[in-house]
């Protein structure tokens, strides 16, 4: 187990290490806040927050709402039937040079068994809060930070689990092939996203190339593959016989365009696609023994 780990560990970092010297064109990232005592693929707080205020802009306001086709949380199964509707604000605020503080909510709602349909016939929709608060600091080309993120249950679907997390981007937007790439290291404070015994030590390891497709003045068309692959440094997927090292890995394809008929103070766009996860052991399990889960999103997004 431990040198499966490290193995996986060790690869992580070289791709890492690798995307320094490469590159990719910023792409504006959609907040929102993926999270659950349990688990989504949505975007979420904790993974991905929400993008620095511009210089020139003390506050910045994004809001926006994605509808996935089901709700996977670093690999751990949450929802595939009926309706998910995932709203979220975020505010940043340039606090000083080099320093951006964002705080915000992310809400997930399910009309199927894990809401509204569950066979209790008690639970509501309203499946998961989460609240998150994050500090980031831009050292020449690099962007470390913390997330604090308390993930919970309106519906009591779960137990809440508060979350620390240090997240470290690299800028390598200079380059001709840009990757962006991002590391989070998360420590549960309390509960446990599995479900299962100990508090658990996350790793999360990432890139997210953006490609024009189709240039235009107003409506230009680009194309973001994100990838990433989630690790249980200690106790993070958990099983009654065993704790995997491996959790996930996830490729995806998300097209998007700005809605330049609607801006005005506010910038809008649209978004969709679909992502590949392939599973592990216990998220495996989770997913109803399914080692591959395809999940497909449509959303959008306004900055203010």
């Amino acid at each position: 187990m431990r040198g499966t780990v490290a193995g996986l560990l060790a690869a992580g970092l070289l791709v890492m290490t690798a995307t320094t010297v490469l590159a990719q064109d910023a792409a504006t990232a959609t907040a929102a806040g993926q999270a659950t005592g349990s688990g989504s693929t949505a975007a979420p707080a904790a993974t991905q927050p929400a993008p620095d205020p511009p210089a020139s802009k003390p506050v910045t306001l994004t809001v926006g709402m994605d509808f996935p086709t089901a709700y996977m949380f670093r690999g751990l199964f949450q929802e595939d039937e009926g309706f998910i509707g995932q709203p979220f604000v975020d505010v940043g605020i340039a606090a000083a040079p080099g320093v951006t503080i964002n705080a915000g909510l992310w809400n997930s709602f399910h009309s199927g068994p894990s809401g509204s349909d569950n066979e209790s016939g008690v639970r509501g929709s309203w499946y998961e809060l989460d609240y998150y608060a994050s500090v980031t600091f831009q050292v020449g080309k690099w962007k470390p930070g913390a997330l604090y993120t308390a993930y919970t249950s309106p519906n009591d679907a779960f137990n809440t689990v508060q979350e620390i997390a240090a997240v470290v981007a690299y800028d390598d937007s200079a380059s001709k092939v840009a990757l962006n790439p991002k590391a989070i290291l998360a420590f549960e404070l309390d509960g446990h996203a599995d479900g299962f015994g100990d508090k658990g030590t996350y790793l999360e390891l990432g890139v997210r190339p953006v490609f024009p497709l189709a240039p235009h003045d107003k409506y230009p068309l680009t194309l973001a593959v994100p990838a990433k692959m989630g690790l249980s440094l200690k106790d993070y997927y958990e099983s009654a016989e065993s704790d995997d090292g491996f959790g996930y890995f996830d490729l995806g394809g998300i097209l998007s365009v700005p809605l330049a008929f609607m801006n005005g103070k506010a910038t809008w766009e649209i978004h969709g696609g679909v992502d590949i996860l392939w599973l592990n052991g216990t998220t495996k399990a989770l997913n109803g023994g399914d080692g591959v889960k395809a999940v497909g999103v449509i959303g959008f997004s306004m900055i203010y």
